[in-house]
């Protein structure tokens, strides 16, 4: 649900702070909470070795991952977004393949090219259209696989570090590299909604979604973490037409249909 609202909030956001004011204040803000959090808890320090691991998951959850869905989401709309997002489970099934941890079987095969085929439905309604749009959604295909490397990586360093330690500084070592992309953002005129959605944003759908996501990684396989995905795209659709007055056209409500169902195929067990 909070993912689901997430795309929604930012283009609330975006008129006053940008895609990189909201990165970072993103990146910033759970950085400090997680590290108080875990300063309080009096959690163990990590040891170098492990640090540099962090790290490495911090380029791609939170580097990379977040950049590339803002910087997209600013150049397409929250419900192509949002549909594009499902891609997730696929990703990481794949990542976890190349990497040893799953096999491919049939069904997988099917799976995974019937989410592309979804994928490609959505980005082609977008390639007559002026403005980049194509581009942001190619962005948020990109932030998909980024986020799929990082739920393989984290569940490796879940086995050794609390999801607190692990939440806190990986969105510390995101700090810097965000802030190299995105400089100091100079917030426009914002009034009061923007500000909320900004808020929300910090502390819903990005604290809130990394924190239950490394509780659910430390009991479950990365790849039915990322199932739960699917439900996105229904409450940022609600939430788009509601809000931002969003239409879901024929074309595109018939590429997220085949975009979840290759990936319910896809990560289905066995």
């Amino acid at each position: 649900m909070l993912f689901g609202l997430h795309a929604v909030l930012a283009k609330l956001a975006f008129p006053a702070f940008g895609p990189g004011g909201v990165s970072l204040a993103r990146v910033a803000g759970a950085a400090l909470v997680f590290q108080v959090i875990r300063m309080i808890r009096r959690e163990p320090a990590l040891a170098w070795g492990t640090h540099a691991r962090v790290a490495v998951a911090a380029m791609f959850g939170i580097v990379a991952n977040q950049l590339l869905f803002m910087y997209g989401l600013a150049r397409t709309t929250a419900t192509h977004a949002t549909i594009l997002v499902t891609l997730v489970p696929v990703a990481t099934l794949v990542v976890a393949v190349l990497a040893g941890r799953e096999k491919l079987l049939a069904h997988r095969v099917v799976g995974i090219s019937l989410a592309f085929i979804g994928a490609a439905l959505v980005v082609s309604s977008r390639a007559s259209l002026e403005g980049g749009e194509w581009v942001g959604d190619l962005m948020v295909v990109g932030n998909s696989f980024c986020y799929a490397v990082f739920l393989v990586l984290g569940r490796d360093l879940l086995a050794t570090i609390s999801p607190w330690s692990l939440a806190a500084w990986i969105f510390t070592w995101g700090v810097l590299p965000v802030l190299v992309v995105t400089g100091v953002p100079v917030a426009v005129h914002p009034n009061g909604l923007a500000w909320a959605a900004l808020a929300a944003i910090v502390f819903g759908t990005t604290i809130g979604t990394y924190l239950l996501n490394l509780v659910a990684l430390r009991t479950l396989p990365s790849s039915i973490v990322a199932v739960f995905v699917c439900l996105q795209p229904s409450i940022a659709a609600l939430a788009a037409m509601a809000v931002l007055g969003e239409t879901l056209d024929g074309r595109t409500l018939l590429a997220g249909i085949v975009t979840v169902a290759g990936m319910l195929v896809a990560t289905r067990r066995g």
